[in-house]
Formats: structure tokens, sequence, C-alpha cells
């Protein structure tokens, strides 16, 4: 199923770094009360750069020594940026705080416009509903969130961690 994305193959740098990235934040502690959208961004640049092998390759837009910026993403005439990457076109990283349906629906067509630039794509979707409603869908084999991002894994290159499943405990979808 071509939809217009960039190649992706699963081997090789690009696809290292992606799957050293989804291991990293399935550890990452997205259990922070009352933080900001932007602070869970920071929390998570953090958490990558501990992992030599990311570092070296992160570009992201809280450092204030950038020497690359991250490349855009164009689609229907509108330029989309992820919040970071892995490499100049490897992995786009977005990480969005979800509270309601608006939040996953920009963070759904945000994956979509994503991979027309990059090889692979990953979601964090911090879940900030008073009753974790999106972490217990998530886990749910059976559910149809499940379902969804398993499949967008498998034929998108498009992974997920969803968290906070328990401190420094996250949900992950990857092949």
């Amino acid at each position: 199923m071509n939809l217009g994305f960039v190649a992706s193959a699963r081997r090789g740098q690009h696809f290292d770094l992606a799957k050293s990235a989804l291991r990293k934040l399935k550890t990452a502690n997205l259990a922070l009360k009352g933080k900001s959208e932007r602070e869970f961004e920071q929390a998570i640049v953090g958490h990558l750069q501990s992992s030599r092998m990311i570092r070296k390759n992160l570009i992201t837009q809280v450092g204030a020594d950038e020497v690359e910026k991250i490349a855009k993403a164009k689609l229907f005439g509108f330029s989309h940026w992820p919040d970071l990457s892995i490499g100049i076109d490897g992995t786009a990283i977005e990480i969005k705080a979800i509270a309601g349906g608006q939040a996953t629906r920009d963070i759904l067509g945000q994956s979509i416009a994503y991979r027309m630039q990059y090889r692979f794509v990953i979601l964090v979707l911090v879940d900030t509903t008073a009753d974790r409603r999106l972490v217990e869908l998530c886990k749910d084999k059976k559910s149809d969130e499940y379902s969804l991002l398993s499949g967008m894994a498998n034929s998108m290159n498009v992974f997920s961690v969803v968290g906070p499943l328990a401190r420094s405990k996250n949900i992950v979808f990857m092949p």
C-alpha cells in the first residue's frame, strides 16, 4: 500500500535508532502531574539523551546550541514540524498530552504528515485524562485503539508510546 510515504526499510541504521528510541521511551517517566506539553517534551528529550547512540543523532527544539534544524514535512501545501527527530529524515517524534478527542485527532493526522518526509514516526501519547481512559483502552488487546496502533506500527511504520501505565512504564506499539 503506497500512500506517498518516503521509503522505509525495517533494517539498517535508521530502523536501529528508531527501535532504540522506542526501548528508551518504554521507560520514560510520563507520570508527571500538571505538566504542560513542553515540559513533557523536555523530560523526553532528557531521557532520550541518556543514550549515547540516540544523543548524537537527536535533533530537538529545546537545546540552545542546536546546529541542525528539524526537517519539515509538507502536505497539502502546509509545513509540519515534529517536536524532535532522530536524523534529518530518519524518525520524527511527536509528543502530545491527550485530554480529549481533538488532541487524539491532531496526533493521528500529524503522523501521516510526518511519514511523507520521515522513514519512521514515533507518537508519544501522554494520557492526561482523569480516569486514564487512553491507557486502559490501549492496553486492552481486544480494543479498537489497540488494533489501530498495532496496525499503524505494522503497516505504516508509525510506532506509538502510550503512558503512563505506571511510573516509568509505558505501552509501546512496534512491529
